[in-house]
């Protein structure tokens, strides 16, 4: 009986999807998402269309609502198929596949933190002398990648816990009134 449910719900999803002008997103998880991925992905081929099938969550969903927009919203649920394909655009002829390459002779990417990474987005794109031999390259790159961007390609190099050390908040401690030695209390 579920599998033709699942044959069911392929057939009006292709009929509808694929006919039409209009973007459908499915969510389905578990064997169910593995099971329709892999129809819609068969029905495409054989009929010549194409289908873009995300993995984790759909790309364009996240929406940054920070009132004061700087830097990488370190709370932000950022796609890390998207954060892939943004890496192998425009990272990995330089960076290498695996963040190993060190372009004129800088830190490999994987040995850097998150925050070494945006820190040095936002310094190319707001510092003009920032960068060396590599600035020419890196000034352009960085002023074409939005935050938004840079936050998902933060999560593809770095996993989804990127920003957890920075995460932690740090509780006030009160103030001691006792005088000691440099105290400058009274």
């Amino acid at each position: 009986m579920k599998i033709l449910r699942k044959i069911s719900m392929l057939c009006c999803f292709s009929l509808f999807a694929f006919g039409a002008n209009e973007v459908y997103f499915i969510k389905a998880s578990g064997e169910l998402g593995k099971e329709i991925a892999q129809m819609a992905k068969e029905y495409a081929q054989k009929n010549g269309t194409s289908v873009e099938i995300f993995i984790d969550e759909d790309p364009r969903k996240y929406k940054d609502t920070r009132l004061i927009k700087t830097g990488v919203n370190k709370r932000g649920r950022y796609s890390a198929s998207l954060g892939k394909e943004l890496y192998e655009a425009k990272c990995a002829s330089c960076h290498g596949t695996d963040m190993q390459k060190r372009p004129s002779g800088t830190t490999m990417l994987k040995d850097m933190d998150a925050k070494d990474i945006e820190d040095s987005i936002i310094s190319y794109r707001s510092d003009s002398e920032f960068g060396k031999s590599t600035r020419s390259v890196m000034q352009n790159i960085a002023k074409s990648i939005t935050n938004a961007d840079l936050g998902a390609i933060i999560f593809y190099i770095k996993g989804k816990d990127a920003y957890a050390d920075e995460a932690i908040e740090v509780e006030n401690q009160p103030v001691s009134t006792q005088k000691s030695r440099g105290s400058y209390l009274r």
